[in-house]
């Protein structure tokens, strides 16, 4: 998956859509800084074992090890 880092902090950037089209914000410097692409993957905090995206769960993460969804801020991303 891939996620939008903010070059300053290294906080996930927020899709914001303005009048100009779609930007990203860094909520944590509070404004539209630059930001690195990286082609990430999603791990269970619990177990290490690597997430399945399930769409039909309402757009969560499912793990296969612990038999269980995970929340979306609990989830550690590694880089691929």
């Amino acid at each position: 998956m891939i996620r939008r880092l903010c070059r300053n902090c290294s906080t996930e950037m927020n899709k914001e859509l303005t009048p100009d089209g779609p930007k990203f914000f860094c909520e944590n410097c509070d404004g539209h800084t630059l930001y690195d692409e990286l082609d990430m993957e999603s791990f269970c905090p619990k177990c290490g074992d690597k997430l399945q995206f399930c769409g039909k769960c309402g757009n969560s993460y499912f793990c296969n090890g612990c038999m269980g969804i995970v929340s979306s801020k609990k989830i550690i991303w590694k880089e691929k």
